[in-house]
């Protein structure tokens, strides 16, 4: 039985991956900083699961998840807008290139037989449409450079062990704005769980800035089928994960509004960010990989999802 490693297992992503990995059959060992009560749950005792706590700051601890696994799906992350980012870097900088290096390095002492790192749409500079094979042309967005660089030295480093050790075991994945129902709907929330949460709470609706910039949205679950796929297909160029359709952020203010009968306010004293970040869906759609998780109910799917934790 193929034994996979899940680290950011208690995220949005990885739960789902945890789930879907579960139901194919193969053996799933998740780590997290943090402990999921849901993977208290019943269905999580049988002998194909096991959790356990990693701080992937540490390289001995790395050493020790990749021990005995076959595949790591490398998800996890140091959660941060980009307000954050772009004031405290090093809260984010640091530690997120220490972790990918680690897992990295001890995922090829282990030898295990596949990798695949989970990138970001903000490795991209600001372009009409991100296509894969650009990246190395130019430079991340100003407004997102500390994760667009960190993310993108992660994909270097696998190209260096192609160079150094002529391993090509591996995939990267660049996934758009993630959004789903297991956000956490703190001050580092995305987007749409940021919305959610004042569109319940908040006498008013308020959207940063002007809400025309246009975005590519995917949800968490399809995130997941994405790097599972990537695994399956054993697929060795990256590959964006997202819609390959824009929105513009106040259309996602107004379904939201709509559900909670608010009314919006655009705070323009706040940015907008980048004015269009949007996929280029051709390479991974030649792969088979489509989203099954339409926006509206993706959408709809997280205000279910947080009204639950209101009672």
């Amino acid at each position: 039985m193929t034994k996979i490693l899940i680290t950011g297992a208690s995220g949005m992503v990885g739960k789902h991956l945890v789930d879907m990995c579960l139901q194919k059959g193969y053996f799933v060992k998740g780590t997290d900083i943090r402990y999921d009560e849901r993977y208290s749950e019943e269905k999580y005792w049988g002998e194909n699961f096991d959790f356990q706590h990693g701080n992937l700051n540490n390289y001995q601890r790395c050493l020790e998840l990749v021990d005995d696994v076959d595949v790591v799906f490398h998800v996890a992350g140091v959660k941060g807008s980009p307000k954050r980012a772009a004031e405290q870097p090093n809260d984010y900088f640091t530690p997120m290139l220490q972790m990918n290096t680690n897992m990295a390095e001890a995922a090829r002492i282990a030898g295990v037989e596949w990798y695949v790192y989970t990138s970001t749409i903000g490795v991209y500079q600001p372009a009409e449409v991100f296509k894969e094979d650009d990246v190395w042309k130019t430079f991340p967005s100003e407004n997102d450079k500390y994760a667009g660089w960190v993310k993108r030295l992660g994909e270097l480093q696998l190209d260096c062990f192609e160079t150094h050790y002529g391993l090509k075991n591996y995939s990267i994945v660049r996934p758009a704005n993630i959004y789903g129902e297991y956000d956490e709907f703190g001050e580092e929330s995305t987007v749409i769980a940021s919305l959610v949460k004042k569109g319940c709470n908040d006498k008013l609706l308020s959207v940063w800035g002007d809400g025309t910039p246009i975005r590519d949205f995917i949800h968490a679950e399809d995130v997941a089928r994405g790097i599972l796929m990537s695994y399956e297909n054993k697929i060795t160029e990256p590959i964006n994960l997202g819609s390959g359709d824009g929105v513009r952020i106040r259309d996602i203010a107004s379904i939201v509004a709509t559900h909670y009968g608010k009314e919006i306010e655009y705070d323009t004293t706040k940015p907008n960010g980048d004015n269009k970040r949007l996929m280029d869906m051709t390479r991974a759609n030649s792969y088979g990989f489509h989203p099954q998780v339409d926006l509206e109910t993706g959408i709809k799917r997280v205000i279910k999802y947080y009204e639950s934790l209101q009672k």
